[in-house]
């Protein structure tokens, strides 16, 4: 472990737990007793924590999420054969911000700045993207990017691609709920599109907030991979934007996809 290596503005968050090896439970750097995910109470500085491993009385520290735009994207199997899997790749590429090797020397974590539309999901794959109510045991082990940055366009990209079953939403002022694949991604009948725009299925439901940005960026990606070009996947998110979105999202979020997109292979 090099806990150097971890970013400053991790370390800088009083959101730090410890672990003991073979263990998964959280436990409070300044007692031995558990800690809880959901109680800041439990938890401590970095240095407190850092404190507890050099002592011996730990082996790991665990940075907790807790909703306040810090994002982290777990992955098994990042590594087969010494190395990098695809899907590793693809994502890491995506998000472009630190990484680190897990205590395992198999998986990956991923720490970006942005925010889910739910507090988070394992997709049963491989992959867990978090916000809130959950930690990782991190290590120090930097690899490729070595800065936690913003990057929503990322985030989105990542849960377009290997969170599009089922994603729970959490409604304002309200519950979280499920919602269905189609309910969740905007997938809308159109005809071969020639010169022009696509057609929308008039039956289409409105894209309601929290949605927006998730399903824009599903509907850009079959543009893109149907052969628009940038100007022209700007002018279609634009109108679909207007017509469909309620309320429409910001043209800076429309440019951020198309931007966004733009990296990936036809």
């Amino acid at each position: 472990m090099d806990h150097s290596k971890i970013p400053q503005e991790l370390r800088e968050l009083d959101q730090w737990v410890c672990n003991w090896e073979g263990s998964k439970v959280p436990m409070r750097a300044f007692e031995r007793a558990g800690a809880s995910s959901t109680d800041p109470s439990t938890w401590s500085s970095f240095e407190a924590a850092c404190q507890a491993v050099d002592a011996g009385v730990y082996d790991y520290l665990g940075f907790v999420f807790a909703d306040n735009g810090i994002v982290g994207i777990d992955i098994d199997t990042g590594f087969e054969d010494g190395l990098m899997t695809p899907l590793c790749v693809d994502i890491i590429s995506a998000c472009r911000s630190y990484t680190e090797i897990s205590k395992s020397g198999r998986g990956v974590h991923i720490f970006v700045k942005g925010v889910l539309p739910f507090p988070g999901k394992n997709n049963q794959n491989g992959v867990e993207i978090y916000q809130s109510k959950r930690y990782f045991v991190t290590t120090g082990k930097q690899t490729l990017f070595p800065e936690i940055i913003e990057n929503q366009a990322g985030i989105d990209y990542v849960l377009g691609k290997y969170f599009t079953e089922t994603s729970p939403v959490k409604p304002e002022g309200g519950p979280v709920k499920s919602y269905s694949r189609d309910s969740k991604i905007y997938r809308p009948g159109f005809k071969k599109p020639q010169k022009g725009a696509l057609t929308l299925n008039p039956k289409h439901e409105e894209i309601p907030k929290g949605n927006r940005h998730l399903c824009l960026l599903s509907m850009a990606g079959t543009l893109w991979k149907q052969g628009y070009s940038v100007k022209d996947l700007y002018q279609e998110l634009s109108r679909v934007n207007a017509e469909v979105c309620k309320p429409p999202l910001p043209a800076r979020e429309i440019e951020s996809i198309c931007k966004s997109i733009r990296k990936y292979e036809r």
